[in-house]
């Protein structure tokens, strides 16, 4: 029984792999800039890091404010949520803090004010 035991379990850890989340990776356009955003762990409930890259016509644009809202409408029972964070520019990326308080669907913007006062957005979306 103790073999059978050990056999399944075994069998379920390799299945877990298989299923194991991946790491955030995406690229989009807000306007004329290239905007690629990823994590280095899968996103999570609670804290997680988004490193975020601009580029405009192949140069990365480092002196920029990025900003990223995380929300998720309301639902029955539920009401709307939604947390921003403001980027520092740090090793070569921005960097936000990004708290998702629940796992589901949540929509990503990503705001980008380049030196000349010019406004960028970027929506997409994740699931944790």
């Amino acid at each position: 029984m103790k073999k059978l035991f050990v056999a399944i379990f075994a069998v379920l850890l390799g299945l877990s792999g298989a299923f194991a989340a991946e790491a955030l990776s995406k690229k989009g356009m807000a306007g004329p800039l290239e905007v690629e955003y990823s994590s280095e762990k899968p996103l999570t409930q609670g804290m997680n890091m988004i490193n975020i890259k601009v580029k405009e016509n192949g140069k990365e644009i480092k002196d920029a404010k990025v900003s990223v809202t995380a929300s998720m409408p309301a639902m029955p029972g539920m009401p709307a949520m939604e947390q921003s964070s403001e980027a520092m520019f740090m090793n070569g990326a921005y960097m936000a803090h990004v708290v998702f308080s629940m796992n589901g669907t949540w929509q990503l913007s990503i705001v980008i004010e380049t030196a000349d006062g010019k406004k960028q957005r970027l929506k997409s979306s994740v699931n944790l």
